[in-house]
């Protein structure tokens, strides 16, 4: 998918990304929440390295997760292949912990 237009210190370019979103949420909304994959290994949480992949390799960037209109003919979303179960359920996990909703309202202990 292109990320372009940019700022900042935001993914740029034509890259792969994982859709993190679920399909009614996408289909309602015209709308993907995407992680961009990106080829430079990263060493510190919130990257995440893909493993048993045949078309793509690189690490999942969940730091920049991003909502994108995936009907938009400039983004061209293609689909490659699908990520292993494992590998999307960290990410999710950690996807989760930037939206602590009980932490933000305070609704914990």
């Amino acid at each position: 998918m292109t990320f372009d237009p940019q700022s900042g210190r935001e993914i740029k370019k034509r890259r792969p990304a994982l859709v993190v979103s679920a399909t009614p949420y996408n289909r309602a909304t015209g709308f993907v929440q995407i992680c961009p994959i990106i080829s430079t290994i990263r060493h510190r949480p919130g990257f995440f390295t893909l493993t048993d992949q045949k078309a793509i390799s690189g690490q999942v960037n969940a730091i920049q997760l991003r909502s994108v209109d995936f009907l938009s003919p400039h983004r061209n979303i293609v689909k490659v292949e699908a990520i292993d179960p494992r590998t999307f359920g960290e990410i999710a996990q950690f996807i989760r912990f930037i939206f602590d909703f009980d932490q933000i309202l305070d609704f914990g202990d």
